[in-house]
């Protein structure tokens, strides 16, 4: 460790120690060797007050007064909040287990009452491939009738960053961004929905998972000092849940740079500190809720090492690498509203196959259908069955199978979890399915018109509901239409609005808890669907509007959008290589959001003017040339630039102006060599940069679109044109 990171560790040592000695003075403390730390509990509530992790030397818990081991909620008739604290409680048992501890508590106590709730929470180390991780873990045994709405375990109190504070980062990994990089810094309570901090004495933020998280980890390091730790849920039970982040005793409104309140602003020996706890919410009663593990690792490195724990996790309980099928290995589509919800009619099922060979004349060989259906797109769901006013049914069915003769895919658009409110198949069947709040059978709207002003501004669209896969009899009338839809040609679906909407459903004829009826009962129906559609079709496949790391072994493609110059983060890419997603060319301008496909290794979408026009119409031509000749590019070296491993700017040292960007592939074997930098000019005029590859000389090979292929030496220097991009391969 540096003299920079070593004079704030030696205060944080001193502050924990003065911390303990206070917390000391009415609560003697346990102490619990394990291989990989040292954990403090205290004696009276067998809360986790001290954690030191052995190497690297770090002590996680910098604030022993804000340790805390779990809190339980279980309504009360008139009083929804009711609490059940750790901190709380008195402990029954701590005792002492093969690498760990676990503390029993024999009843659940507040000062409203005691209730017959047993819990037993373990903390223990478990030997890795890295070397060794804390695993927490709970069993609450609720043998009332009421509900156990909230389980918040592995709870880490007091944390107040690693080495210098204000040197402290953050990964929360959201779809392709990082949803909150400093909150050891900048702290941004009220993150979650409905009343924000609104009542609470602290400042909180949290995040669902699945949902706004793409997967269960955190990672807070501090790259100054070269380490961090790895935080995360590694339960392969597939449910809604939460992490929630807290900052005592509150964070500061419109600072430039450091929002946690200065020592010199607080009362002497007020507790400051940020605490993490996931939060399952089974709603389970007369049984015994399990949930774990929580892990909790320390490592070198900052978030790429953490992602690199949390992938080795994940293959021991889900299968993400397969041989790529066709539509992982398709470079570009082109996506085609054919009506919309106004009425509007674009295209008919018979100029499908014209509107496919345009495609094709620029290497796009899939083409996504929208707006198919009964109603047009967004209304009438879920109908998907051919809109008699585009055709009959056998015009759908000869189109698609026109387009399959000449070599493209038809990719059909379809949902899993909405219903329009105002079809009388939702007012006489559907309802009873439909997703339910807390308090009242309230209905989630969503809607999105197309077709006139208003409907646009979201003022009188169609509107749909959450309508619940779980329900088995849904599903089954969902399950029949898409087998139907693989029997009239469909190569596969892109299956839209599929993420799970973050909600709880409260429906009381749900045959599953609250927490499992959307995201999981959306798992289940591509987990049916897959094999069922592939007995007719054993190339379908599955593309979907989800970002989350549970969907990877069903979907091939994620369907998501990019706006900006840069990615808020690529953490997805990196810690899942083999995952894509598309990003559009919307306009005939679109020219960064293409590179950027490149960039990433993402599919090219192209849906010409906002989804309606032919690739091949005028003001887009010019772009479907570019991408065509990206696509080249791309297929010459596709082991690396397209299904190889995205090693985000690692690798590789590009220099120009600051409008550049670049990234690095490399193969997805380890033990095959081959590296390629791609290098983007986001500026408006030509830029000259330097690249070179980390230990890498001699003979490259650059690749640039409309130019011939041609032989390098490294370093090279290159010229590349406004909007345009070159790539650097060595073999």
């Amino acid at each position: 460790m540096n003299k920079h990171t070593m004079k704030p560790s030696l205060h944080l040592l001193a502050a924990v120690a003065v911390s303990l000695f206070a917390l000391s003075a009415s609560a003697q403390i346990r102490t619990i060797d394990t291989p990989v730390a040292t954990l403090r509990l205290s004696e009276n509530t067998g809360d986790l007050v001290g954690l030191h992790w052995k190497s690297p030397a770090l002590e996680v818990i910098g604030e022993p007064r804000l340790g805390e081991n779990f809190r339980i909620l279980i309504p009360q008739k008139g009083y929804e909040a009711n609490y059940f604290n750790s901190r709380e409680q008195r402990v029954t048992q701590i005792h002492a287990i093969p690498g760990g501890v676990e503390c029993t508590y024999e009843a659940l106590h507040n000062d409203r009452e005691t209730l017959p709730v047993k819990v037993r929470y373990r903390i223990e180390a478990v030997e890795t491939q890295g070397g060794g991780q804390l695993h927490f873990s709970i069993a609450v045994d609720n043998r009332t009738d009421r509900k156990l709405a909230e389980v918040m375990y592995g709870i880490i109190g007091g944390q107040k960053g690693i080495g210098d504070r204000l040197d402290t980062r953050s990964m929360v990994p959201g779809g392709n961004d990082n949803l909150s990089p400093v909150m050891f810094t900048r702290f941004r309570p009220g993150f979650f929905g409905g009343g924000g901090n609104f009542g609470v004495p602290y400042d909180a933020m949290s995040f669902t998972y699945p949902g706004a998280m793409s997967m269960g980890w955190v990672d807070i390091y501090n790259p100054r000092a070269g380490f961090g730790y790895y935080y995360a849920n590694q339960d392969p039970d597939t449910r809604l849940m939460l992490l929630d982040v807290e900052l005592r005793p509150y964070a500061t409104g419109a600072e430039t740079d450091d929002n946690w309140p200065a020592p010199s602003a607080l009362p002497p020996g007020e507790p400051e500190g940020l605490t993490m706890g996931w939060v399952i919410m089974p709603y389970l009663s007369n049984g015994t809720f399990t949930s774990g593990p929580v892990a909790l690792e320390v490592h070198q490195g900052d978030w790429h090492e953490a992602s690199r724990i949390y992938r080795s996790w994940f293959d021991q309980h889900f299968t993400v690498r397969r041989p790529p099928d066709w539509l992982r290995k398709e470079n570009a589509w082109q996506s085609i509203i054919l009506s919309n919800g106004e009425d509007v009619i674009a295209h008919r099922f018979n100029e499908l196959p014209r509107l496919a060979a345009d495609a094709k004349k620029y290497g796009i060989t899939t083409f996504e259908i929208l707006g198919w259906n009964i109603g047009g797109i967004d209304r009438g769901y879920p109908q998907y069955e051919p809109d008699p006013r585009l055709g009959t049914p056998e015009e759908f069915r000869d189109a698609l199978a026109k387009m399959r003769a000449i070599g493209v895919h038809p990719l059909i658009f379809t949902n899993i979890d909405v219903a329009d409110t105002a079809t009388p198949l939702f007012r006489d069947e559907l309802k009873q399915y439909a997703a339910e709040d807390l308090w009242a059978p309230d209905w989630t709207i969503l809607g999105w018109g197309e077709g006139t002003i208003s409907a646009t501004a979201g003022l009188t669209p169609s509107n749909m509901t959450l309508v619940s896969p779980a329900h088995p009899a849904f599903r089954k009338m969902e399950m029949d239409q898409y087998l139907q839809l693989v029997r009239d040609g469909a190569d596969g679906f892109q299956m839209d609005k599929s993420n799970g909407s973050s909600r709880l459903d409260f429906n009381p004829q749900l045959p599953v808890s609250p927490d499992k009826s959307l995201f999981a009962g959306i798992m289940d129906t591509f987990k049916e669907l897959l094999p069922a559609a592939r007995a007719i079709d054993p190339g379908f496949s599955l593309a979907g509007e989800v970002w989350s790391d549970r969907a990877m072994p069903y979907v091939d493609v994620s369907y998501m959008r990019m706006g900006n110059i840069d990615i808020g983060s690529p953490v997805l890419k990196y810690t899942f290589p083999e995952w894509t997603a598309t990003i559009f060319g919307s306009t005939p301008g679109d020219y960064n959001e293409i590179n950027n496909g490149m960039r990433y290794g993402f599919v090219w979408d192209m849906a010409p003017r906002h989804y309606s026009e032919s690739v091949d119409e005028p003001l887009t031509r010019p772009l479907a040339r570019y991408v065509s000749e990206l696509i080249r590019i791309r297929k010459q070296y596709a082991d690396l630039l397209f299904l190889g491993r995205f090693n985000d700017t690692m690798g590789a040292a590009v220099h120009g102006g600051p409008n550049i960007r670049y990234s690095v592939f490399k193969r997805l074997e380890p033990e095959k060599s081959g590296e390629a930098c791609v290098v983007v000019n986001f500026d408006r005029t030509p830029q000259t940069v330097t690249v070179s590859l980390d230990g890498l000389s001699g003979s490259v090979e650059v690749a640039a679109p409309f130019q011939a292929d041609r032989q390098a030496t490294l370093p090279i220097q290159l010229t590349i044109p406004p909007h345009q991009l070159a790539v650097v391969v060595k073999p």
